[in-house]
């Protein structure tokens, strides 16, 4: 029998109330964790060191409050699929709202939270990307210093010609 959330069992109610009071901070730690994102995309971009590592310190704080969060949504989402004879895969959101009859407000919920967690991800990996990029650049940069000291290396000369170079530590020719 699927119950209405107007004939929900008080105790279904109470931890209903406890899940939605759950996810609704984690829906907007999501948020934040995005903005923070977004702040680290622009500081890796115009090259902001000391702006990443404040940002980073940052983000790992609300990771961790995501963390704290998801683990007690996780329980209470247990607690209560199990009166509802829900349990590992069938277990989400979506089955408790149609177990407890619709209408719980979680759809929606879980809709926001599914939402930010694409963005959150979407713009992780773009920092990423971005990150693999001057990192690539920088070791590059390493590589073309370890071998200026290892002999001739090639240079480029006032026309933007390449000609080797018998001189080492140097990336420019000296005809600049």
């Amino acid at each position: 029998m699927v119950a209405s959330q107007s004939d929900t069992h008080p105790t279904h109610r109470t931890e209903l109330d406890k899940l939605l009071t759950v996810v609704m901070p984690l829906v907007e730690l999501y948020r934040d964790l995005s903005r923070l994102l977004e702040q680290e995309r622009v500081a890796l971009e115009q090259r902001k060191p000391e702006l990443m590592e404040h940002l980073a310190i940052q983000i790992g704080r609300i990771l961790e409050e995501i963390q704290a969060s998801d683990q007690l949504r996780q329980k209470i989402t247990r607690q209560l699929g199990a009166r509802f004879g829900l349990a590992g895969d069938r277990l989400n959101l979506m089955s408790l709202d149609q177990a407890m009859g619709g209408n719980t407000g979680l759809l929606p919920l879980r809709e926001k939270l599914k939402s930010e967690i694409e963005k959150a991800d979407q713009t992780n990996r773009h920092n990423q990307a971005v990150f693999k990029g001057v990192l690539a650049a920088t070791e590059s940069m390493l590589r073309a210093m370890k071998e200026s000291t290892q002999g001739p290396v090639a240079s480029y000369n006032r026309k933007g010609a390449r000609h080797a170079s018998g001189s080492r530590f140097h990336f420019i020719s000296k005809q600049l």
